[in-house]
């Protein structure tokens, strides 16, 4: 299917796995292409789909959805070859900042390549700004006859989840937005559940928008709590700093004691989805979609590794740097890293205004544990203010 935001999970994939491993190597190792027996190093096979983003713009610098973007069943917003998504212009700027920063960690520099692309980055985001801004949302796109949907304007779908986590991600959003953008997130989207794709959710078929619209209310794409933008919402969140919203966005994916007839969820994985509509059709709102074919827990696992307990890896080593909950007063996490076994404990202490990390009683003063030896076993004791 003709969709366009394939080349955005390059570098965000490929800069879990350096983070992890430390693996610069393969940026420089040599891969043919998949039409020719050419051969590039990865980094120039990256830089090349990051172009590509660059190039699949508009006159407003927007990017062509095509038939369809995350969104699979979007495909008549752009089936003409001009409509634009806004979703897909934001995570182009989020990519391409993803990648200028593994340049910066793999070789101490932004390529010449890489300084055009963060120039086109920032322009990215205020085109967005400029074109898709609408009161206290970021719209979803515009449409092949240059009708701006996810808006006020609309009738049903006034609001989208993914262009304003994404936002978020890409920078797009400042201070004075991000507020009203959490505001309307929650009072149009938030459930007991999760937080819905899109709202109020289609009843009928929207022909310049395309499949998603002619989906069972609540259903899919079409306004469920889809688990899996609910993930993009919870990281981009954490970037916010907002570490207790986040936390209990996680928690409503999970099934619990009290719910849990109502979702029709065993606690053994989470759903692609649970149905949404919440205002439209409030009991079938929470049932679960019962498939698992979902990218959601690879992003749910980042959010409470990487961005609660703040254990992630970067080139130098592990960083620390938590967001507990306000109401934790301890915590501990085991976390095998790079072949080492870390034990973190957390605890907090009245008398620090900001987190202490500690190795062996030594205070590591910017939080990143070097020096990394596999097969060690690391006692780390994170000490946090009181909040």
């Amino acid at each position: 299917m003709p969709h366009t935001d394939h080349c955005v999970w390059v570098p965000i994939c490929l800069k879990a796995y350096l983070d992890e491993t430390a693996d610069y190597g393969l940026l420089g190792e040599l891969v043919a292409f998949s039409d020719n027996d050419q051969k590039a190093k990865v980094a120039e096979h990256i830089i090349k789909a990051m172009l590509w983003l660059d190039k699949s713009r508009d006159e407003r610098g927007l990017s062509y959805i095509n038939q369809g973007d995350w969104c699979d069943p979007m495909n008549m917003v752009g089936y003409k070859g001009k409509g634009v998504s806004a979703w897909l212009s934001l995570a182009s700027a989020y990519a391409i900042k993803v990648w200028t920063q593994i340049e910066r960690d793999a070789f101490g520099e932004v390529s010449s390549d890489g300084q055009y692309l963060l120039a086109q980055a920032e322009k990215i985001n205020q085109q967005v700004n400029q074109h898709c801004w609408a009161e206290d949302r970021f719209a979803r796109g515009i449409t092949d006859d240059g009708r701006v949907f996810g808006t006020q304007a609309d009738a049903e779908g006034k609001i989208f989840l993914n262009p304003q986590s994404w936002a978020f991600l890409s920078g797009a959003a400042n201070n004075q937005q991000v507020p009203l953008m959490l505001q309307a997130i929650k009072q149009n989207l938030d459930t007991p559940f999760g937080c819905m794709m899109l709202a109020p959710c289609y009843t009928q078929m929207v022909e310049d928008i395309g499949r998603v619209t002619q989906k069972f209310p609540g259903t899919a794409e079409n306004g469920s709590v889809y688990n899996h933008a609910n993930a993009f919402y919870a990281y981009s969140l954490y970037t916010l700093g907002e570490g207790n919203l986040v936390f209990e966005q996680l928690k409503k994916m999970l099934p619990n004691q009290k719910d849990i007839l109502k979702r029709g969820q065993l606690p053994l994985f989470i759903p692609n989805y649970y149905r949404g509509a919440f205002y439209q059709y409030p009991d079938e709102d929470g049932k679960s979609s019962q498939l698992f074919n979902t990218g959601t827990v690879a992003w749910f696992y980042r959010c409470l590794i990487e961005n609660l307990f703040g254990v992630v890896g970067c080139k130098q080593g592990l960083s620390i740097t938590p967001q507990l909950p306000d109401d934790w007063q301890s915590a501990s996490i085991t976390r095998k890293f790079r072949g080492a076994t870390f034990n973190v404990a957390y605890t907090r202490n009245s008398e620090l205004t900001k987190p202490q990390v500690k190795v062996d009683c030594q205070v590591i003063a910017d939080g990143i544990i070097s020096n990394i030896q596999a097969g060690k076993t690391i006692e780390v004791k994170v000490e946090l203010p009181l909040t």
